[in-house]
């Protein structure tokens, strides 16, 4: 409304201006009419031109850990590499404990038997003097074990005496002395095997070099025998010589034993 009133008033000074009327001072401005509708959206204008990057923003939060993948297939193996040089030797290590004690090992074969030695100066019969001691029936023993001799054979001089029954050569008389023994030797009841047995000859308690014989048994069935001659010197009276034998239970029979003095320790 307003609208059309400014234009009447506007029609109306053109009219006076074309009739050269005077025009009258201009009326106080009337108060805005209501808006009116809005028209038509007119075309999209074009796209204008892009703005200047603007300044990054903070990095945000990391965010959680998504679940692993499965295992991918091994892809194949690559081609050796070349050896890398060796390597400073470490230091040595402490020395370890000592292992037990292996089993004793079979009796080894005999000897090639040695040269005859050279004949004695000859005697006369009251220089032979000797004792032979021996048994039959079969006696036990286990661990070391003193053989029993139950009774004496042949008998020449006093250097070597012998009491029946029992293991004990009692020498009374310095000089060189030859034994000889012989014995069958056979497994205990209720052993277990492999049965080491050890048969020494024994002077004061000390073993004598040489006098010795060892067999490992298998089996229950096994029997062996066992024998030595070894010479050896007694410079200190009275000296006792026994056969020891050692084993885990063992039997033995037919034993027998003779110590002969030879003579006189040379100087």
């Amino acid at each position: 409304m307003h609208q059309n009133r400014n234009q009447k008033q506007t029609a109306v000074g053109a009219s006076c201006a074309e009739n050269n009327v005077a025009t009258g001072p201009t009326g106080p401005t009337g108060p805005t009419g209501p808006t009116g509708p809005s028209g038509a959206t007119g075309p999209t204008g074009p796209t204008g031109p892009s703005g200047a990057t603007g300044l990054t923003g903070p990095t945000g939060p990391s965010g959680a850990t998504g679940l692993t993948g499965p295992t991918g297939p091994s892809g194949a193996t690559g081609p050796t590499g070349p050896t890398g040089p060796s390597g400073a030797t470490g230091p040595t290590g402490p020395t370890g404990p000592s292992g037990s004690t292996g089993p004793t090992g079979p009796t080894g074969p005999s000897g090639a038997t040695g040269a005859t030695g050279a004949t004695g100066p000859a005697g006369t019969g009251s220089d032979v003097q000797l004792l032979s001691a021996y048994s039959t029936p079969p006696q036990s023993g286990t661990g070391q074990t003193p053989l029993l001799f139950d009774r004496n054979a042949l008998s020449y001089g006093t250097s070597v005496s012998h009491t029946t029954n029992s293991p004990n050569f009692t020498i009374s008389q310095p000089g060189v002395y030859t034994l000889a023994f012989n014995g069958s030797f056979s497994p205990g009841k209720s052993v277990s095997f492999p049965l080491n047995l050890s048969t020494v000859a024994q002077l004061n308690g000390t073993g004598l070099p040489g006098a010795a014989a060892q067999h490992n048994f298998s089996n229950a069935n096994d029997v062996v025998n066992q024998s030595f001659t070894i010479p050896f010197a007694v410079s200190s009276v009275p000296a006792t010589l026994q056969v020891v034998s050692t084993a885990n239970g063992f039997l033995y029979s037919n034993i027998s034993a003779t110590v002969t003095r030879n003579g006189s320790i040379p100087s």
